[in-house]
């Protein structure tokens, strides 16, 4: 009787080691298979990826990215500033704080890259400060008590460019692609997360849950609305379409193209920018430079003083040169539109953003009128 029961036992002991062997075994295909080791290492690399400043997590300004998005071109541009590559395009991100005085460094197209998007510029909503343009979102937060800035820019994003990203724009009910509203929402909670990393005081806009509406193809200048409003478009008969920026004072760059296909090529083209945008493409020993207004040979250009800003408002025109030559057959005229329309922009544009000091160019004709 004892024998058995020890036969027992040990047939007992024996299945349930392997019966433990089969839950291990079964716990450590699941682990594999859950992609857990994937997401350990993922989470693991993201944590310092790009000075640990993007914002890899949910939260209630974004989804979060993906567990396996690629990682790539992790770069320091300064103490303060970061650069890496991220996603399938892959998206360029740099993330930068701009410190009081840093508006004369001359790195500073470093750490705020150029608008390169396909679209004029759309102001983003929600309380934000920036701007979206179909390929690339600035946003702009500043720091409680101090001149500081936080700086998010997010380039190079879409997997689709050139028709098929027109064919697609076309298709949408506003003219954005599912990847512009994603990287605008990143941006601004990249944002969110630098400043309290660098302990700036910023105060969050609401989550981008939209974006305005966009135009994909020039208009009539008759329905003009947004930052090609007001233009006096009668003066010149041969003006017949433009392309205009949604108008917001919390934007960071306005655009208004005016165009007169049947006669020129070249369109007439109006900017405006604020902040540290306001720099972009200047000579840094210029910055403090006495001419706030005058012409060039490629236009003319205007500024004024913006409240929470160092730098001073930049308004540019560029008239195209065969506004003052090329007429058809039997026709002939002058370049009337340029500094008119250019003074009646900036003015507009300064005044949406409290703007004051506006200073136009004495000049009465745009160099390329003659």
């Amino acid at each position: 009787m004892a024998r058995t029961t020890g036969v027992n036992w040990r047939a007992w002991a024996a299945w349930t080691a392997g019966a433990l062997v089969l839950v291990v075994l079964a716990g450590w295909i699941w682990w594999e298979k859950s992609g857990t080791p994937e997401r350990r290492s993922y989470e693991k690399a993201v944590k310092t990826f790009c000075g640990g400043l993007p914002a890899h997590e949910k939260s209630s300004q974004f989804e979060g990215l993906r567990t396996g998005t690629n990682l790539a071109s992790d770069i320091t541009l300064g103490p303060d500033a970061h650069f890496c590559r991220l996603g399938s395009a892959p998206a360029e991100v740099t993330v930068a704080r701009l410190r009081a005085g840093e508006h004369q460094n001359p790195d500073l197209e470093r750490a705020v890259p150029h608008f390169s998007g396909s679209l004029p510029p759309v102001p983003l909503p929600g309380g934000w400060r920036g701007a979206i343009d179909g390929g690339s979102v600035r946003v702009l937060v500043g720091c409680r008590g101090s001149e500081d800035r936080v700086a998010v820019t997010v380039g190079s994003y879409l997997d689709r460019i050139g028709q098929e990203e027109t064919e697609a724009r076309r298709a949408s009910d506003d003219g954005w692609l599912d990847s512009d509203l994603f990287w605008a929402r990143f941006a601004v909670a990249t944002a969110v997360k630098a400043a309290a990393k660098w302990d700036c005081d910023a105060e969050p806009g609401d989550p981008l849950r939209a974006l305005p509406p966009t135009v994909i193809e020039p208009e009539s200048v008759a329905a003009a609305d947004g930052t090609c409003a007001g233009l006096p478009f009668a003066r010149d008969k041969r003006l017949e379409e433009m392309e205009e920026t949604a108008v917001g004072g919390a934007s960071v760059y306005e655009t208004c193209r005016v165009i007169a296909s049947h006669y020129f090529d070249s369109p007439y083209v109006f900017t405006a920018r604020f902040g540290p945008d306001a720099l972009l493409g200047r000579d840094p020993a210029d910055v403090n430079s006495e001419a706030r207004a005058g012409v060039g040979e490629n236009g003319a250009w205007a500024s004024a003083d913006c409240h929470g800003d160092a730098e001073r408002a930049r308004f540019t025109a560029i008239v195209p040169p065969e506004a003052a030559t090329v007429w058809l057959p039997g026709e002939k005229g002058e370049e009337t539109f340029g500094l008119p329309a250019f003074r009646e922009f900036a003015e507009r544009s300064a005044e949406r953003h409290g703007c004051t000091d506006l200073r136009l160019p004495s000049e009465r004709r745009l160099p390329s009128a003659g």
